[in-house]
């Protein structure tokens, strides 16, 4: 999948149920994000998921050193 025109090479994202999506890249993000009480989500949830955020959302991956869609920023989700 891409978001953004960005290539997703994930099968998971955490999720703090408001508006922080982070995707998981590997076993040490996830267990971080665990670690932070975040929610762990199959990735072909997340375009529901953010749709249904609040309006501060954004998509980053975990480590932080990537941004797939800021703050206020619209998002498109393509699927393959």
């Amino acid at each position: 999948m891409k978001i953004n025109g960005k290539d997703v090479k994930t099968n998971s994202f955490a999720y703090d149920e408001c508006h922080k999506i982070y995707l998981i890249e590997d076993l040490e993000d996830r267990e971080k994000a665990l670690e932070a009480d975040y929610n762990i989500y199959p990735i072909n949830e997340i375009e529901n998921v953010y749709n249904f955020s609040c309006e501060l959302k954004f998509i980053s991956n975990w480590k932080l050193n990537k941004t797939y869609v800021a703050q206020f920023e619209n998002a498109k989700f393509e699927w393959f």
